[in-house]
């Protein structure tokens, strides 16, 4: 992965996640003190803050929960989850956060003084609190905060971030258009790697293409959906059209597969290549299902973007887009925009104006030698670089 690349995903995840953390627990601190009146619970399990205000004793447990939980959450991510026993990773969080609530009330009701002081065993379980009433009410809700801490975490992930408010203010209950762009990427001779490969490892495969796939995030890309090996990619077109941040995503994501090569390589025998359609157009955001409830987003917009990535193949180009985009571009400086036709796309009336872009430093793909019975070689047509792709 790009070193820069790889930071800014981070640094955009820590950030992400030290907001949440601490909004949702200087909430729920806050609320603790409204139900109860108890605002000495604070003050007294954390001596070592010399300040006697409760409104900032809470703000600074707040900021500590924030950083804490933070850096539980960096040891759930998909690599390590993905190493370990489902039943582990299912029992493992409750626990660490009940221990956590318990150490922080611990080590808070010990001033420095008597930390320094301890000499054994005995003289620590001396300091400890008391199981009184106040403590195991705060324990239980603490644990219960964490629980909901964990919920709306998962549903914010599901949802995408930009439906997240929208959806828990209940915007979604009516549809509501919205301009967008799409993105339909799509891994090539995917059918093939699966038969090469098995279903275990394919699955592997898929998993390590859609983790890199949150590259996109740096260029104000929103995962809509993953579908099967590909996934559909959306930009509100202010977001979008900025600095041609739907093509960053675009050509950053293959760039990042390509110095991901020794990785695949090693690991699954090929490197994946990828192929994409993008259209821009409006669109109705709304939610769905009774059982199953999902936000969706609906409207030709999306079948014309899935039309122009199907036709990839038959053109062998490696990324397609509408004429309507290729007009909102923000220049084209650092690409190369070649008109491919006035086309009829399946199923559609109208007749589209389709372009093939590419990036103007990028000459000629490097064939990965491991490869060649599942590519075809690299051909030149004109002043084009396509890559073949074998049906």
């Amino acid at each position: 992965m790009f070193a820069k690349e790889k930071l800014v995903i981070r640094f955009h995840l820590l950030i992400r996640n030290l907001s949440y953390h601490f909004v949702f627990w200087l909430s729920s601190l806050l609320f603790y003190v409204f139900l109860t009146g108890d605002q000495q619970l604070f003050a007294h399990y954390l001596e070592f803050i010399p300040l006697q205000s409760w409104y900032v004793t809470s703000f600074l447990l707040s900021a500590i929960l924030a950083i804490l939980f933070s850096w539980i959450d960096s040891f759930f991510n998909d690599r390590y989850m993905r190493l370990s026993a489902f039943r582990f990773i299912a029992i493992l969080p409750p626990i660490l956060y009940f221990l956590l609530g318990l150490s922080l009330l611990i080590l808070a009701s010990i001033s420095p003084k008597e930390l320094l002081g301890i000499r054994s065993l005995d003289d620590f379980m001396a300091l400890l609190p008391k199981p009184e009433l106040p403590l195991i009410r705060f324990l239980v809700y603490f644990y219960l905060g964490c629980f909901f801490n964990n919920l709306l975490m998962r549903i914010s992930k599901k949802v995408g971030k930009g439906n997240f408010m929208n959806w828990m203010l209940g915007r979604m209950n009516q549809p509501r258009e919205a301009e967008r762009i799409f993105m339909f990427i799509d891994m090539k001779s995917s059918t093939r790697l699966a038969e090469q490969l098995s279903h275990e490892k394919f699955s592997h495969l898929v998993q390590d293409v859609f983790n890199d796939m949150a590259i996109v995030d740096n260029y104000n890309g929103e995962i809509y959906q993953y579908v099967g090996d590909g996934a559909i990619i959306s930009w509100p077109v202010d977001k979008g059209f900025k600095e041609n941040n739907f093509l960053k995503a675009y050509f950053g994501f293959i760039h990042l597969i390509e110095r991901r090569e020794r990785y695949y390589q090693r690991r699954y025998g090929i490197t994946p290549q990828f192929k994409a359609g993008i259209h821009v157009g409006n669109v109705m955001v709304l939610q769905v299902g009774r059982i199953r409830r999902d936000i969706s987003y609906n409207g030709d917009t999306l079948n014309t973007a899935a039309r122009i990535e199907s036709n990839c193949n038959e053109y062998r180009k490696n990324l397609l887009v509408s004429g309507d985009v290729v007009e909102r571009m923000e220049g084209n400086k650092d690409y190369l925009v070649k008109e491919v036709g006035n086309l009829r796309l399946k199923g559609k009336r109208r007749m589209v104006d389709i372009y093939h872009i590419r990036e103007k430093r990028s000459i000629k793909p490097r064939q990965p030698k491991y490869t060649r019975d599942l590519w075809e070689k690299v051909t030149v047509v004109k002043d084009d670089v396509t890559l073949d792709e074998k049906s």
